[in-house]
């Protein structure tokens, strides 16, 4: 009876150390897979708050990207205000300019038939026509084209014949034609005058291509200089009209 008992007991005493051993082989892997769950858990946390980070980053190169579109836009559109700008001035300009010339061709025309024209520009009458007969010829010529733009001793001296040229036509490519006209009028001929006389063409022919010249030059140029400077062209060229020893006499003094 004995026997059994210890039997028993030992069975029983084998059986607990059995099942604790087998609690306690249970328990480590439990242990480690709650381990491996926080550690993937704060993994998973991290790549998150990663991702957000970069999309945060994402979303700022996105705002700078169109701020620098915007400014591009903005130069663009200021861009195109100032050419719009600068064609408008240029078209301006252009029409002063052209509205300047037509003036002054249709002067040079009015003035170039007053100087040709064979009768006094005043209202005919016997009276008239008697005091124009019994003036000398000089002054006759010289009443009849008292309208032709001509110029002034300041410009044209009447005692050493010297031009003197406007700052306009003072540069290098009108060199030429400067020479030309100063030796013209230096060397010119009491008989050297008239529109059908061979001084009045070469006086013109110069003339015209300092014109050409000048309106090459047009942009570089104010409105007042670019008239100013026709019209005394223009006032030269009509000085070959009239005979050299009246210059002195006839040459308007303002």
């Amino acid at each position: 009876m004995t026997r059994r008992i210890v039997i028993c007991a030992v069975l029983v005493g084998v059986a607990l150390f059995a099942a604790r051993r087998a609690d306690a082989q249970a328990n480590v892997p439990q242990a480690w897979q709650n381990d491996t769950y926080v550690f993937a858990a704060s993994q998973t946390e991290i790549a998150r708050g990663q991702a957000e980070m970069i999309k945060a980053y994402a979303a700022i190169m996105e705002a700078q990207a169109a701020m620098v579109k915007a400014q591009a836009d903005a130069a663009v559109a200021l861009a195109n205000a100032r050419k719009v700008n600068m064609e408008a001035e240029s078209a301006r300009l252009d029409n002063t300019l052209k509205y300047a010339k037509t003036y002054w061709d249709k002067k040079q025309a009015r003035d170039t038939y007053l100087a040709l024209r064979n009768t006094p520009t005043t209202s005919p009458g016997e009276s008239k026509h008697a005091a124009n007969a019994n003036k000398p010829a000089g002054q006759l010529a010289s009443a009849q084209v008292t309208r032709v733009q001509r110029l002034t001793a300041a410009e044209l001296d009447p005692i050493t014949r010297m031009i003197h040229w406007p700052a306009a036509l003072q540069g290098e490519r009108f060199a030429q034609q400067r020479a030309a006209l100063e030796e013209l009028f230096t060397n010119r001929q009491p008989n050297e005058h008239g529109a059908a006389s061979a001084f009045f063409a070469k006086v013109r022919q110069n003339v015209d291509v300092m014109k050409s010249l000048l309106r090459e030059d047009i942009a570089k140029l104010s409105p007042a200089e670019y008239v100013a400077t026709v019209k005394f062209l223009d006032g030269l060229r009509n000085e070959a009209l009239f005979p050299a020893q009246i210059n002195g006499v006839a040459m308007n003094q303002q």
